[in-house]
């Protein structure tokens, strides 16, 4: 009775993780496949409890399917050394704002990607002026925003997406200009992200050059969401990805960075609010570029 039982579990899991790779159909494939690393496991455990060879095989092929796709973003990588990011969700009533930006001029970044600035959180831009004078804040509501914020001048005009998920500025990286822009795009299905996802697909799909992209993405590295983006900027994720928010217990890694070239991430402490920092090392140029 009980092998039965976790076997139809089995079977449940093994159709979930299918159902998982749908996002182009359907954004709640993309809700699914947030819990795909679980559902993968579940899949193991088929291949000793299935009656029939062919059960055993397909729990197998999907189980490696499940752990093959959301094992690379855990992966280590090279140093990408052209820029060296810091993103933040900051959490719109945080109040260890000095510490968090103790924690910026310690990482000696070249460029500060922040989501949910607000009125109680703000000051930050005043205290990061003075390593960061160039400064871009994208205001979407009455009391939150989007910012970006560099050491370097901007090489152009910096835009704002129509809603609330994109903020990107043209950065001068000595005579080279890259795009820097900040995410944070709301929970995918059952939540109404459809019209925000277009919205920042419209701002990328119009940047010319090299682009880095970090925030908040509200969902795992495999999904569709971010594999479009990736695809659309033509960057790949810099890792090991780690767990930046804790929902209810379950560790989620929504917090990263894209760049052409990927690069190297540390986390960083929470500092007041319910997201860790990332500090990501990326590549933008292959070298004979430069």
């Amino acid at each position: 009775m009980l092998r039965n039982f976790l076997l139809a579990l089995v079977w449940i899991a093994a159709v979930l993780v299918v159902v998982g790779f749908l996002g182009p159909l359907h954004r709640a494939a993309d809700s699914i496949a947030i819990v795909r690393p679980a559902l993968g496991i579940l899949c193991l455990l088929g291949v000793f409890l299935g009656r029939a060879l062919w059960h055993r095989t397909v729990f197998a092929v999907i189980a490696l399917l499940a752990m093959s796709t959301t094992a690379i973003p855990f992966m280590p990588q090279a140093p990408g050394g052209d820029m060296r990011v810091y993103s933040k969700n900051l959490w719109f009533a945080n109040t260890q704002v000095q510490a968090v930006v103790a924690d910026i001029e310690a990482a000696d970044v070249d460029v500060v990607m922040l989501q949910e600035v607000s009125e109680k959180n703000n000051s930050i831009l005043g205290l990061l002026k003075p390593r960061f004078p160039h400064q871009h804040l994208c205001k979407f509501s009455g009391r939150i925003g989007i910012a970006v914020v560099s050491k370097h001048p901007f090489a152009g005009e910096p835009v704002c997406s129509r809603n609330r998920p994109i903020a990107a500025a043209p950065v001068d990286l000595g005579s080279q200009r890259v795009w820097a822009v900040s995410a944070h795009i709301p929970w995918p299905w059952p939540y109404g992200s459809v019209e925000n996802e277009q919205a920042a697909l419209d701002v990328l799909s119009k940047l010319e050059g090299p682009v880095v992209i970090a925030g908040d993405f509200n969902n795992v590295p495999w999904s569709h969401r971010v594999t479009s983006i990736a695809a659309m900027t033509e960057t790949q994720l810099a890792g090991p990805m780690g767990p930046t928010l804790h929902l209810r217990g379950i560790p989620l890694p929504i917090d990263f960075a894209l760049a052409p070239r990927g690069g190297t991430v540390e986390m960083r402490p929470m500092l007041g609010s319910s997201h860790a920092g990332v500090l990501a090392d990326v590549g933008v140029w292959v070298r004979g570029e430069l």
